[in-house]
């Protein structure tokens, strides 16, 4: 097999913190460029049949903890911090992450990374399939990086966890989002939350992260889901969640943040019960079962 390293990075290349999402175009002619680190989150046997140059890759389940509820959860920082340093990244370097999913592992990867206090990251939009369709080339053999030492750092802005949304009872700025499936929030869902699924930003024929931006805002303004609420996303494993809040925030949503706690058991403890939307689709009913 061919086992190559990949270089040191040193100078990031210019990607300001709030391209959250980036196209093939932009990375083509980075693929080399010092500071750049390409994650492959993809599954091991897709990286080992082909990837983008330089494409290192993530087992993306190294990212998580089940719970007791099976409620999925970040892993702690030393945790996450040690393993981007195995991955060779360190506060200098510029992250795209990419998968076959619309972005969404991805996603998740980007939110972690911003989450434990590196903003330097970004989903390439399109993924792998969308990078052969624009004409650039996979390659193939793994990559190692040299390790690098990844900051300790936290970005509360970034997430909650329920004690957050007990101190927020009664505020009827914050709007919860459930993602997941129609299915899902039918059998039940924290009390208050709207439903809108992450796959409805996604579009049909076309493996890029999301529908154009115009749509999109129309869609969710007629939901009731407008910027000036504080939006916490949810799901059940924190990609879905984390999609929805790559989305919203390339959408120029100011406050968004990503649910990531146990919470299937808390939904019947008092006082988690948030206001209801003052408009939009307040007429969802309060969890039963979750």
């Amino acid at each position: 097999m061919n086992r190559s390293r990949a270089a040191p990075s040193r100078e990031a290349p210019a990607l300001t913190p709030t391209a959250l999402i980036v196209e093939p175009g932009w990375l083509a002619p980075r693929c080399g460029d010092p500071g750049l680190r390409i994650l492959d989150v993809r599954d091991r046997a897709s990286y080992a049949a082909d990837h983008l140059p330089g494409a290192v890759w993530l087992d993306r389940s190294a990212l998580s903890l089940t719970r007791a509820d099976q409620t999925v959860t970040l892993v702690p920082a030393p945790v996450f911090a040690t393993l981007m340093g195995r991955l060779g990244i360190d506060a200098e370097t510029t992250v795209v992450a990419y998968d076959d999913v619309w972005g969404m592992h991805a996603g998740r990867v980007v939110w972690a990374l911003r989450r434990y206090g590196h903003p330097r990251a970004a989903v390439l939009s399109g993924g792998a399939e969308g990078w052969v369709g624009a004409g650039a080339a996979l390659t193939r053999g793994t990559i190692l990086a040299y390790p690098r030492s990844f900051p300790l750092g936290e970005d509360a802005a970034q997430r909650v966890d329920l004690a957050w949304l007990q101190a927020h009872t009664g505020d009827r700025a914050v709007l919860l989002l459930d993602v997941r499936g129609a299915h899902e929030y039918a059998a039940g869902h924290l009390p208050g939350a709207v439903h809108w699924e992450w796959s409805n930003g996604t579009p049909s024929g076309s493996w890029a992260m999301l529908r154009p931006p115009g749509e999109l805002r129309a869609e969710l303004l007629r939901l009731g889901i407008t910027p000036d609420r504080r939006i916490i996303t949810y799901c059940s494993s924190g990609m879905r969640a984390a999609h929805t809040y790559l989305l919203l925030r390339s959408l120029g949503y100011p406050e968004v943040r990503v649910l990531d706690d146990t919470w299937r058991a808390a939904v019947h403890q008092p006082p988690l019960r948030l206001a209801e939307p003052a408009a939009g689709p307040a007429s969802f009913p309060s969890c039963v079962h979750c």
